[in-house]
């Protein structure tokens, strides 16, 4: 009797376990690939919005020379024809005190006027080291000779020997005064503070725990703010080489000016005495022919802190996948899909955070730029009010008493209405400056915003019909109440109304004027909408700005003070428009009155 043998399912098991043991290498080669480029990406991501960051802190770089440059400008001016001397320098004191004023909190420390030789007539604040004649002066004097008239010269880096420099790292900004045939006869010159300038605007750069910001003069190949947050002085050369090749070969190539992403190791902020691989975006700052460079950067370990929670989830989710390939490889492709969808979805998030939070900053630049914008006007506004107001009022008082003694000519009277009209023009305009600079309290009381809007309509009713303008109402009547100064608020709207008037006359189509007034959470929606040429998105940003106007005759100052009202209620404005399809504007004011004035 023949024994039956077993069978045998050591080959069936065998390649049970090679697919078994295939899938979990396949499983592990793709969960690898795809943390590594999700990694990747999200580094991406991260690097672009260090490389906004630094775009936008050397714009401000640029800009803040920019206003050296213009307040230089006006000190230059006030000794056009008259020579560079004490006596000159006397006369015009009080202007150079009001300039000066005007650059409080900047890194300005010292206003200097210099005679033919560089000696100092006069000191704003008076400094018992005041600027000299030096290297600098020397250089300077030849580098004006040859420049234009309206240039900024940018003196290399000193240290100050006391006075208001404190004998810290200087630099000397200086515009030149020239005579009539062109000779140099002296110069105005800032002091300025760089490491204050460094401070403000590079150090107080700061993303996320042990991130910061550097600034190095690429032309020259000094580093002026280090990698590790101080203000330094040494060459790439010194500095990084040969220990950081990296790091001297991204900054050497850093001359050709352009913004740029990548990475490089140095010594980790944590531990000094280790080295870290950092993520940096950097963007060129160019002052008046320098080429400096502005990096923001960020320790790859944190950036990988900040993906730990998906790494982690995405390991226990490909720990349990490994464990349901052993059990059953049917599992297996759910349970990868499962954890991919979740990837992508973490990634996603995290990209919808990074942009909001660069919305978010691209908004705070916008509003810190239109604050300093209002503030520069707003002082100069104060000085040239009191400075022009005067000598017009002299002016007009005479040119009636002129008018009055010479004998009838027609000719002569028309001449005459003509600077008359002039000069009260110029006073209109010194009444809106002086609104922008100096708003008045505000008369605070309930309004109905539908209410508030008729009144304007019907201020502007008999322009409307002239020029064939329709209505189209679109006010919440009965609805809440909107606390504010009515007779500011209706000077607002007045505005805003007449200019799309204006804009559907200078346009060959059908003409509607849409007002709606309606409630937006805890504010109150006032807009005013046209069928009028619309705005350029060029000059969309620009609209607000003081003196900019898209009109052939316009003063420019219009929107300026619908911007100031709206904003001292604590409220803001919204523009919409494309060219061709007209332009909405929206008054946005908080319900309960969130403006810093009074009521009465």
């Amino acid at each position: 009797m023949r024994r039956t043998r077993p069978p045998r399912f050591g080959g069936l098991f065998a390649a049970v376990l090679v697919v078994a043991l295939a899938l979990t290498g396949w499983l592990l080669w793709s969960t690898l690939t795809l943390r590594r480029e999700a990694r990747e990406r999200f580094f991406e991501q991260y690097n672009r919005q260090q490389l906004l960051l630094a775009q936008q802190a050397a714009r401000t770089v640029e800009e803040v020379f920019g206003t050296f440059r213009s307040h230089l400008g006006l000190v230059t001016g006030l000794f056009d024809g008259t020579g560079v001397d004490r006596a000159a320098a006397g006369g015009a004191a009080g202007s150079l005190v009001r300039i000066y004023s005007n650059l409080q909190g900047t890194p300005i420390v010292g206003l200097a006027v210099l005679d033919r030789q560089g000696s100092a007539v006069a000191t704003v604040p008076g400094d018992p080291h005041p600027p000299t004649p030096g290297p600098w002066w020397g250089e300077y004097e030849a580098w004006a000779r040859r420049g234009d008239p309206g240039r900024l010269y940018v003196s290399p880096f000193l240290t100050g020997p006391g006075g208001h420099s404190g004998g810290e790292k200087t630099l000397v900004v200086a515009q030149g005064v020239y005579g009539n045939d062109g000779s140099l006869l002296g110069a105005a010159a800032f002091t300025l503070s760089f490491e204050e300038l460094a401070r403000q605007h590079v150090l107080s750069l700061r993303i996320g725990e042990h991130g910061y910001a550097w600034l190095v003069d690429s032309h020259e190949e000094v580093v002026l703010v280090d990698p590790r947050g101080a203000v330094s002085g040494q060459t790439f050369d010194e500095a990084f080489l040969p220990r950081w090749p990296r790091l001297h070969a991204l900054l050497e190539g850093t001359r050709d000016g352009r913004p740029d992403t990548g990475w490089y190791d140095f010594t980790d902020p944590a531990e000094p005495a280790a080295a870290v691989r950092k993520l940096v975006g950097h963007a060129p700052v160019r002052v008046e022919g320098r080429l400096w460079t502005l990096g923001v950067c960020t320790p790859e370990r944190e950036v990988e802190e900040m993906l730990s929670s998906l790494l982690r989830r995405q390991e226990i989710l490909a720990g349990g996948a490994l464990a349901a390939v052993l059990v059953s490889t049917a599992l297996l492709s759910g349970l990868l899909l499962r954890w991919n969808r979740a990837l992508v979805q973490e990634v996603a998030a995290r990209t919808r955070d990074l942009s909001e939070a660069r919305t978010r900053l691209e908004d705070t630049f916008d509003e810190l730029l239109s604050a300093r914008k209002l503030g520069a006007v707003g002082n100069l506004a104060l000085g040239l009010t009191h400075e022009i107001r005067n000598p017009l009022s002299s002016i007009r008082m005479n040119v009636q008493m002129i008018r009055r003694k010479v004998p009838t000519n027609p000719q002569l009277q028309e001449h005459f209405g003509i600077v008359e009209a002039e000069i009260l023009r110029l006073n209109r305009l010194l009444n809106d400056l002086m609104g922008i600079a100096r708003p008045r309290s505000l008369r605070l009381e309930a309004v109905d915003p539908a209410a508030l809007m008729e009144r304007v309509l019907s201020l502007v009713q008999a322009r409307l019909d002239a020029n064939g303008v329709r209505i189209d109402r679109r006010l919440e009547g009965g609805g809440p109440s909107v606390v504010c100064d009515p007779e500011q608020i209706q000077q607002a709207l007045l505005n805003l109304v007449l200019n799309a008037v204006e804009a559907m006359e200078r346009g060959l189509g059908r003409r509607v004027l849409t007002v709606g007034a309606r409630r937006v959470d805890a504010t109150v929606a006032l807009s005013v909408a046209d069928t009028g040429v619309g705005i350029a998105p060029a000059e969309r940003n620009k609209l607000f700005d003081p003196f900019f106007s898209t009109k052939a005759g316009g003063g420019g100052l219009g929107l300026s003070i619908v911007e100031s009202i709206v904003r001292h209620h604590g409220g803001h404005v919204t523009v919409e428009s494309e060219p061709g399809a007209g332009a909405t504007f929206t008054v946005h004011l908080p319900i309960d009155g969130g403006g810093e004035g009074s009521s009465a």
